[in-house]
């Protein structure tokens, strides 16, 4: 359950919510009372939990630009190995199988519907428990003979907190009570999902482990969510394991545990040898009540605030009652005593604080993936240097360091500019941009080198098509740090919205050079091409995009509508069918604009008619149906349908040079009048049409003028025409 913080749940001692269902999973099995995730966020700690290894093993420590490489064994990679069926069922976009957690899956539910959503981001995509439920359920019915391995994965205590009702009527009287309406509803889910089991003759024969990625601070340190702290809020997390018919006992066990001991304690169930290059330890014997020894430290970190605002990373260390966490100005807590870690004990307790510091240094050293705090940026060669150097991708790169000049700021000094930064980037969502750039620059007044803050202030202007303006602030961001990813595709969209392409080129292919993987780049180079009639080229990138991710219909859209360029109809027809085929909740945009344009290609005229209707169901603000529906009624001679939805284009768009112009000639040729023929195209020419558009709107003004009898006029524009066409045939 992503989002759960263990004292948020009945079964932990939280009396404000109401969890009978994880009540009784807890009486009927194991319930840890202190079991401690790697890192509060959702991508690095699943990573953990797969792998059984620290983020500093697996690499992956933030959630997007990070990938759970091949060369790491998953559980499902081994349990697949010994004869178990495998699948996923995964509630949120940060999960996708692009970030490489689906290694060993047979099946992986992921096929998140983005268009749906206005603004995209890791976190904001995502799907109700319920439907997650609901494709676990075809699953598990259709491999219940065999050995299976699921990983359910519910998001809904995740923000935003919107709860079901009755629950979001029930839980709405405070600050933060929504969070518990999330978890009443998981409750109730995970009361569904037992009757299911039974139903299915299944809760008697399989194991269920009960946890969480990480917890949610709720304004406790001044932290509303997660990702920024590693203080208990955010890293304990529930754990609960039910055995079938109950074989082994229930109990509440205190000793603490780590995420990454869930891997190998399955693996110790099982009877099969634990891999070496796991890092968590088996708490089986904790189970059966043989073990006595103290249990090894448990490590937590964040390098959220480093990545995101150059601030410093955070690193703990939790052991016994004492709690450690490395940070410019270190903290060290007595969790026994002071749970909600708000006396910081380390100047009173130094010594203590010393040999605590010692033991996770030891524990880094030990456990760390060789180079993994070292790595470099990718080499670069020197004419691509200086190409990107000329167009501000690469400044000259002075990161802080404690080498250059101190250490980096502590997070617990910037808690409060931080989340300035996060209201700033809740006003963009909510398309306030006036506000959200006031809200951003108050933030740079006060720290100008925290860079997620230039970011977003050029996002902010690329919304409001400032190009010039998002195009300093980019290249600002990218002086300090040359490797900063969201700021390169930043400055690439920023000079591809303003039709600066090959400026644009640069950028994208310098996203690949850092993130081969990300389908972004490849994606907009073939949009670029496409635009510069490269069609080969095109074709080349959005190529790659279907085989990094086969199951994207815009992919195979696109692909179909560089097709019709090349005017191969058929190879087009397959691939816009084939992103027809992919079910969505919403239906995909411009496919039917594509089939009609293929089926006009072929003479078609009634085919590509009922095309182009479908997509204005589908696009009502979308001018360019109505303007190819006004060129077909044209040449059919069905003049009055042709006014019509040239009249519709315009509607949608009043800046659409052309449809003015073919406006106007369908008026001429309608011969109804000629001075609002007249009107449309002087206001068509007054719009720059392209060139072969304006040699039109003059023979048309020619035409009307001949026919008012101005000759005077007739004669400028019969020369205009002529001279234009001239120079266009040259």
């Amino acid at each position: 359950i992503d989002t759960l913080r263990a004292d948020h749940l009945e079964c932990y001692g939280y009396e404000n919510i109401k969890t009978p269902n994880i009540n009784r999973l807890a009486r009927e099995g194991i319930l840890f009372e202190y079991n401690i995730a790697q890192a509060p966020l959702t991508l690095p700690s699943h990573a953990s939990i797969l792998t059984g290894t620290y983020p500093l093993f697996h690499g992956v420590r933030d959630n997007g630009g990070f990938y759970l490489e091949q060369n790491h064994i998953t559980i499902a990679e081994t349990l697949k190995g010994l004869g178990f069926t495998t699948g996923a069922f995964v509630a949120a976009f940060v999960l996708d199988s692009r970030w490489g957690l689906d290694q060993g899956f047979d099946y992986y539910f992921d096929n998140f519907d983005l268009s749906k959503y206005k603004t995209i981001s890791l976190d904001s995509v995502q799907r109700r428990g319920d439907e997650v439920l609901t494709e676990a359920y075809k699953w598990l019915e259709k491999n219940q003979q065999q050995k299976f391995f699921a990983w359910i994965h519910l998001y809904d205590p995740h923000t935003p907190y919107d709860p079901p009702e009755p629950y979001k009527t029930q839980y709405s009287d405070r600050l933060y009570r929504l969070y518990d309406g999330e978890i009443a509803y998981v409750d109730q889910l995970m009361g569904e999902f037992r009757e299911f089991m039974e139903e299915k003759d299944l809760l008697d024969k399989t194991v269920i482990v009960f946890t969480s990625d990480h917890g949610e601070s709720l304004g406790e340190h001044k932290e509303s969510a997660h990702g920024f702290f590693i203080y208990d809020a955010a890293v304990r997390v529930p754990l609960i394991i039910r055995f079938p018919e109950n074989k082994l006992g229930s109990k509440v066990i205190e000793s603490q545990v780590k995420s990454i001991d869930i891997m190998p304690t399955v693996l110790n169930l099982l009877g099969e040898p634990i891999p070496e290059s796991i890092q968590g330890e088996s708490f089986l014997p904790l189970i059966l009540g043989k073990e006595e020894k103290e249990r090894p430290s448990a490590y937590s970190e964040t390098y959220w605030p480093r990545y995101h605002y150059g601030w410093s990373e955070l690193k703990s260390l939790r052991k016994g009652r004492f709690k450690f966490i490395d940070a410019p100005r270190p903290e060290l807590y007595d969790v026994l005593e002071d749970p909600g870690e708000i006396d910081n004990i380390v100047n009173r307790e130094a010594k203590l604080g010393h040999e605590m510091k010692r033991e996770l240094e030891s524990l880094i050293e030990r456990y760390s993936a060789e180079g993994i705090e070292d790595a470099e940026p990718k080499k670069i060669d020197n004419d691509s240097l200086v190409k990107l150097q000329a167009l501000g991708y690469i400044g000259s790169f002075h990161a802080s360091s404690k080498e250059e000049g101190g250490e980096l700021a502590d997070p617990k000094d910037k808690i409060e500019l931080y989340n300035e930064i996060k209201l700033a980037q809740f006003l963009v969502t909510e398309e306030k941009m006036e506000e959200a750039e006031r809200k951003i620059k108050d933030v740079l007044n006060k720290d100008e080198s925290v860079l997620e803050a230039r970011y977003i202030l050029g996002n902010i202007y690329l919304k409001q098509k400032k190009y010039d303006e998002a195009i300093k602030e980019y290249k600002k961001s990218l002086a300090v740090n040359p490797d900063y990813y969201d700021a390169i595709f930043g400055l690439a969209r920023a000079y591809k919205r303003a039709e600066n392409y090959d400026e644009a080129i640069v950028g994208f292919e310098r996203m690949i050079t850092i993130d081969s993987r990300d389908t972004k780049s490849y994606w907009h180079l073939g949009d670029i091409y496409l635009e510069k009639e490269e069609y080969d080229k095109a074709l080349e990138y959005l190529k790659t995009c279907v085989e990094i991710d086969p199951e994207a219909p815009v992919f195979h859209n696109k692909l179909g509508a560089v097709y019709i360029k090349k005017e191969m109809y058929d190879l087009a027809e397959e691939e816009v069918k084939i992103a027809l085929s992919f079910k969505r909740s919403v239906p995909l945009t411009n496919a039917h604009f594509n089939l009609a344009l293929i089926h006009e290609a072929r003479s078609e005229y009634d085919l590509a008619i009922m095309e182009y209707r479908k997509e204005q169901e589908i696009s009502p603000h979308n001018f360019k149906p109505d303007f190819n529906l006004g060129l077909l009624y044209s040449k059919a001679k069905e003049i009055d349908k042709a006014i019509e939805e040239f009249q519709s284009c315009i509607e949608k768009n009043e800046e659409f040079a052309e449809a003015h112009s073919f406006l106007a000639n369908a008026y001429m040729d309608s011969g109804k009048d000629l001075k609002k023929a007249e009107e449309m195209a002087l206001k068509g020419l007054s719009l720059k049409p392209d060139k072969r558009t304006t040699i039109l709107t003059h023979f048309v003004l020619a035409d009307i003028y001949n026919r008012l009898k101005r000759y005077d006029k007739y004669e400028h524009h019969v020369a205009k025409a002529n001279e234009l066409k001239k120079n266009l045939d040259n």
